[in-house]
């Protein structure tokens, strides 16, 4: 049997975080508030509960160009409605877009998520605070 010496070496990795651990927080609807809004235009049909929209694991960000902004919010695991796209809104009337990427932990914003099509189309008016995801490390996922 031959031997081959090879000269000991180490190799060390760098850790580089990605998109998903420097973009990382929560926003829960504050079914409360939200329930009033929906009745104070009619729409109480809509309702709010604690465990889908009320969850803040339910609302999930965006980052589809790797630039550390988020682009887009969707809702998910909802009551069988599947995947539902969520639009920001300056403030509680809902009626100017607001943009997603300017939104920072702290904010309370408001947005609403659609299902359905036609007659059968419902809309939810959704309002809550971003929050950390870990608190005292809001990088951490």
């Amino acid at each position: 049997m031959k031997r081959i010496y090879e000269t000991p070496m180490a190799c060390s990795e760098e850790f580089m975080p990605n998109e998903y651990v420097a973009v990382c927080w929560g926003v829960a609807c504050e079914v409360g508030p939200a329930n009033n809004y929906e009745a104070s235009i009619h729409n109480s049909a809509q309702d709010h509960r604690s465990e889908y929209c009320g969850t803040p694991g339910h609302q999930w960000l965006t980052d589809s160009d790797n630039n550390n902004v988020a682009e887009s919010m969707s809702e998910i695991n909802t009551d069988g409605l599947g995947t539902l796209a969520c639009t920001i809104y300056t403030d509680g009337t809902y009626k100017q877009r607001g943009d997603i990427s300017e939104v920072e932990v702290g904010d309370y914003i408001y947005w609403t998520t659609s299902a359905g099509s036609g007659w059968d189309r419902r809309t939810w008016h959704h309002q809550g605070w971003v929050t950390e995801t870990t608190p005292g490390h809001p990088n951490r996922s």
